[in-house]
């Protein structure tokens, strides 16, 4: 979510469809001793594919679908590492770098006037959201979490010492959660219907949501599995994937999208330009005007801010931060989140 209509995470995934498997492997190092580096992990951000690095600091991945994704490489005491451009069928050297600042920073817990318990509060109803798949998520790790509230600037902030570890219990995944960037914007004024009180019964109005990081997906089978896989379609439909694999396929109408320009339905084919790229697999999508969407009894707002973007073949576009959403699709939050691989094999 940024100084926008809705929640935009960072992130983007490319599939191709490929019918031979795609091999990815390497091995990690510190970057002085050149010494391997055991239990990295390595992942495929906002996927359910990901490993650990072995006893040599090796990694592998066997895909039967190329993901282009950004690959991910952490541990801890050392600063991340994200690969947005490589090759399959190539062994990859990757070199961590050791986070000093990260090591020597003492985490202070700022006095300020909302106390830890109501920061807690309102980061968790921002970052896991409001639906009632968020309110069955757990972090199981918020001691890791630092907040503070600048009460001039009127922003909730927060960071992490170590990556925050999610339990969906509503959809069966844990996530673990890299959380780069947290902001709360709040105002004084405007909108009283999107506003919190704190314990100095001062009122403030939600501006602004802006939160980026990376994410691995862990697929649980707990007892409640059968729900858990009805649960992960209902957070599905309706959702930024649903609707982009939905104007890729070009099955709006099938999909029981309606589409409006102001309180006016009108025609997507009318409102919403693709055009395939048979070469690329991929849909280019053109939406010169802010439209209205209406899937079911959830609406929704999409406003484009480039003349293009694109689709790939599993409904994944980018780029994604230029592409902004309000409404229902705007609100969604990781505690409504599916990996980018969902219903994929």
């Amino acid at each position: 979510m940024s100084k926008s209509i809705g929640c935009t995470l960072f992130f983007f995934l490319f599939l191709s469809n490929v019918s031979f498997s795609q091999h990815l492997f390497g091995v990690v190092v510190d970057e002085k001793t050149k010494e391997p580096i055991a239990g990295a992990s390595v992942y495929f951000d906002n996927t359910t594919v990901g490993t650990i690095t072995n006893f040599e600091g090796e990694f592998s991945f066997e895909l039967e679908n190329k993901i282009s994704s950004p690959l991910v490489v952490s541990f801890m005491g050392y600063k991340t590492v994200s690969i947005s451009s490589f090759e399959y069928d190539k062994k990859y050297r990757i070199m961590l770098e050791e986070d000093i600042s990260a090591l020597d920073e003492v985490f202070i817990e700022y006095e300020d006037e909302w106390t830890r318990a109501y920061k807690l509060k309102q980061f968790k109803k921002q970052f896991l959201g409001f639906s009632k798949f968020s309110e069955a998520c757990e972090i199981l790790n918020e001691n890791d979490i630092v907040l503070r509230f600048n009460t001039t600037k009127k922003q909730l902030t927060a960071s992490a010492k170590r990556p925050l570890i999610i339990n969906n219990k509503a959809l069966d995944y844990v996530i673990t959660y890299d959380l780069k960037e947290f902001v709360v914007q709040y105002d004084t004024k405007g909108n009283l219907r999107a506003t919190v009180k704190d314990n100095q019964d001062n009122w403030y109005v939600l501006h602004s949501v802006y939160y980026s990081g990376t994410s691995l997906f862990k697929a649980e089978i707990s007892k409640k599995h059968k729900r858990a896989l009805k649960n992960r379609e209902k957070a599905y439909k309706g959702s930024v994937l649903h609707f982009m694999r939905s104007i890729s396929s070009e099955a709006l109408k099938e999909d029981r999208y309606k589409i409006f320009k102001g309180s006016s339905q009108v025609t997507p084919a009318y409102y919403i330009f693709t055009r395939k790229n048979d070469s690329l697999n991929t849909t280019e999508v053109t939406i010169p005007n802010e439209l209205n969407i209406l899937y079911k009894n959830k609406q929704s707002v999409i406003r484009s801010e480039v003349k293009t973007f694109v689709i790939d073949v599993f409904g994944n576009h980018n780029p994604i931060e230029q592409v902004l959403f309000g409404g229902f699709m705007g609100n969604q939050r990781v505690g409504d989140a599916l990996p980018l691989d969902y219903g994929l094999n």
